[in-house]
């Protein structure tokens, strides 16, 4: 069994993979990207970027975001107890992206 260390650095790993994708898919004048993982009633999740610039609607998620996504979820579900929902966002500043992620729970 991992260990909770254990446990954050595959999920950081995975966030880490995933906001890198997600950068790679978005138009290069989007600055701000937010993705949205919500757990769903029979165990599994929704995914998405949420629609805040209109270049949204045009972006295909990748195979790679799905996969990232089903390694992701079962981590989350055991680190974070009465997860509900994770919020990503990306922001481009001079160059360089930062990501927050904003965990919500039952």
């Amino acid at each position: 069994m991992a260990t909770p260390a254990e446990l954050e650095e595959k999920m950081m790993s995975i966030v880490s993979d995933l906001a890198s994708e997600l950068i790679s898919l978005t138009p290069e004048f989007m600055k701000v990207i937010e993705f949205e993982i919500v757990s769903t009633d029979d165990g599994g999740a929704d995914i998405g970027l949420m629609e805040t610039h209109p270049e949204v609607k045009n972006v295909s998620l990748s195979r790679e975001v799905y996969h990232l996504c089903s390694d992701y979820l079962p981590l989350v579900k055991r680190y974070a107890t009465g997860w509900k929902r994770s919020l990503f966002t990306l922001k481009e500043e001079e160059g360089s992206w930062n990501i927050s992620i904003n965990l919500e729970y039952r």
